[in-house]
């Protein structure tokens, strides 16, 4: 079947069911969780691997626990992103809370330029709109391109709404020198697994070395760009509420590796509080620190930010 046929009929697919009310939809992710979990047994090693060398500490019950209520959540958050494509804005302020906007109100007052990141958990689609109707900089989306092209354009148009623009990973340099702009936020997911050509740094994480991008706080540095770090808490079925924190509004004071430390060490804290929400079936260790050095920056001595 030709690739334009597969992608008109996904797009007619994902339109059709993002116009069911959520409770509706909700019972379709009810019926995805025995489909996912026993059936396909999509990840399930890759997930309880992760889980168990993350919380060495906890149970086998305690991780069997999280693991099926990780899977619930899989099926919540694919419907949730399929009704983002016919949202408004009445019910995204009725689902979603942000807890402190006055962190982004004083930036916005300074005119500062900044970059937002957070982890992939939650419904980091939801809080990119959410964020966006509440935003006076003009906010990209920063993403790493997948490599179904017909999905991939799907969600870029699901996502360019309030006047969001997605942005590829690799043009944000370029784009950030060259914008017309006066001020940005870059809304930058840090959490992902890089590759062995990015650069990243090791760090203890989740009890375990782990790599981790330095292209946001490298970003920042270079733009002179505000840090925050958001943390979406899921409160119940289709609600969930927002916390910033500000890292630094003067990113190069600091040394090499530090700001990448406290973000992930804020998204560690926020794991430790709501585990099942994160996205474990993410390969999130697949590099080797044996095989990949990384970049080494001078070690950080205080492992929380200064304000």
């Amino acid at each position: 079947m030709p690739k334009g046929l597969i992608f008109k009929i996904q797009k007619l697919g994902v339109q059709w069911l993002a116009g069911w009310p959520l409770s509706r939809l909700y019972r379709l992710s009810d019926l995805l969780f025995p489909i996912l979990y026993h059936i396909l047994r999509y990840r399930r090693g890759l997930v309880r691997e992760n889980l168990m060398r993350s919380f060495p500490d906890r149970s086998l019950n305690e991780i069997k626990s999280i693991e099926i209520e990780y899977y619930r959540y899989l099926g919540d958050q694919f419907v949730e992103t399929i009704k983002a494509f016919k949202m408004d804005d009445q019910e995204l302020r009725h689902r979603i809370t942000i807890e402190n906007p006055e962190i982004l109100a004083g930036l916005f007052e300074k005119g500062q330029s900044i970059m937002h990141i957070l982890g992939h958990h939650a419904n980091w689609e939801w809080y990119s709109k959410m964020l966006a109707m509440n935003m006076q900089h003009a906010l990209w989306f920063v993403y790493k391109p997948l490599s179904q092209d017909g999905f991939e354009h799907l969600l870029a148009g699901m996502r360019q709404t309030h006047g969001i623009q997605v942005v590829p990973m690799k043009e944000v340099s370029r784009r950030l020198s060259s914008s017309l702009e006066k001020a940005v936020c870059c809304y930058f997911g840090s959490d992902q697994s890089p590759t062995a050509h990015n650069r990243f740094m090791w760090i203890p994480f989740l009890n375990q070395p782990t790599a981790v991008f330095l292209g946001a706080e490298e970003l920042a540095k270079r733009h002179n760009m505000a840090v925050v770090f958001g943390s979406m808490r899921r409160k119940q079925r289709g609600y969930y509420s927002i916390t910033m924190e500000k890292l630094t509004e003067s990113p190069a004071d600091y040394e090499a590796g530090a700001i990448t430390q406290w973000h992930s060490a804020a998204l560690e804290r926020l794991l430790q509080e709501q585990p099942q929400y994160w996205l474990w079936s993410h390969n999130r260790w697949k590099l080797n620190p044996n095989q990949h050095m990384g970049v080494s920056p001078n070690a950080v001595s205080n492992p929380n930010p200064t304000h």
